[in-house]
């Protein structure tokens, strides 16, 4: 009887850390903002190929743009959920060991290998042919292949869609530097990152300056008991939502670009449809369901599956 009293309290507990709706909104958003990092990672030819074809060029942009939401609303999550739960920091480093570290570096060898293996064969060498021969490898490029292997634009490591776990990581390590920063002077540190993110401030030397934000908003969430991201983005009606979408496309047209606050947008109509992902409980199961795939689908991606279908693909289409 003790047993299942305290099994209840446990139950309980979990449902006060993180209330049911939030979590179940979360749970909903988990496969789709996957989904969109496999498109980003898809819709990536160059635009001038297209010239003559401006409406699926705009049509694909504007979409991007939305799919843009899906690594800031992983790092909120994550931060929110990190912080509503508050760990002590010896289990927390124990338990993001086990989810991140240990599959970051298994998901590394297997690229290696992966490469290693493709690249024995001619016929598959203009597929992967975006890194070095790892045959002509000296150690230190097998070092940077966990860090900052690729040094175009975000430095990425080997697995380029992980430097998100890489950040991740780094943001866990100096959690409790920033939670004594948030509880001395909430202001400076919300103030900083907005700074950061707005001014597009580089922030490389530590973390990606879009992590650093959507994380600290993390904790300002968690911290918080009056409101929460989901009651924000429920604020604004639906046909808000559509005017305002409208507008910023206009705004476009006349090549003004809204930036950081076109993500912020877009982030917050992304939360605002996952009110409506969870209304229907089939729909919710489904997704429930395919959101236990979603660290195998982001991990497989690219390239074992980008590459192949970037070669695939034009052939079909022409």
């Amino acid at each position: 009887m003790n047993s299942k009293k305290e099994q209840n309290k446990i139950i309980e507990l979990q449902e006060v850390i993180i209330p049911e709706e939030t979590s179940k909104r979360i749970t909903a958003l988990r496969f789709l903002l996957i989904v969109f990092v496999v498109f980003l990672h898809v819709l990536t030819e160059d635009a001038t190929a297209n010239e003559n074809k401006n409406l699926w060029i705009y049509i694909r942009t504007s979409f991007l743009e939305i799919c843009n939401t899906a690594v800031p609303l992983f790092f909120l999550f994550a931060s929110y959920i990190q912080f509503r739960k508050n760990d002590k920091y010896s289990l927390l480093l124990k338990k993001r060991s086990r989810s991140l570290l240990v599959p970051y570096i298994i998901w590394t060898v297997i690229c290696m290998l992966f490469y290693f293996c493709v690249q024995s064969f001619t016929q598959f060498n203009n597929l992967f042919r975006e890194i070095d021969i790892i045959r002509n490898w000296h150690l230190t490029n097998y070092f940077k292949a966990f860090f900052y292997h690729r040094a175009e634009g975000l430095k990425q490591p080997l697995l380029g869609q992980y430097w998100f776990i890489r950040e991740l990581m780094i943001l866990i390590i100096i959690s409790p530097i920033l939670k004594s920063i948030y509880d001395k002077s909430k202001g400076f540190l919300l103030l900083f990152s907005t700074i950061v993110i707005f001014g597009n401030i580089p922030t490389y030397i530590l973390v990606d300056s879009r992590a650093l934000f959507f994380y600290i908003l993390g904790i300002y969430f968690a911290k918080s008991e009056k409101v929460s991201f989901f009651d924000i983005a429920d604020y604004f009606k639906s046909y808000e939502y559509l005017f305002i979408f409208i507008a910023i496309q206009i705004f476009k047209c006349f090549n003004l670009y809204l930036g950081s606050l076109e993500l912020l947008f877009n982030c917050l109509l992304i939360l605002k449809i996952s009110k409506y992902l969870i209304q229907k409980e089939k729909v919710y199961n489904t997704l429930k369901y395919l959101s236990g795939f979603s660290f195998f689908l982001y991990s497989v991606h690219w390239p074992f599956i980008i590459n192949p279908l970037k070669a695939i693909v034009p052939r079909i289409i022409s």
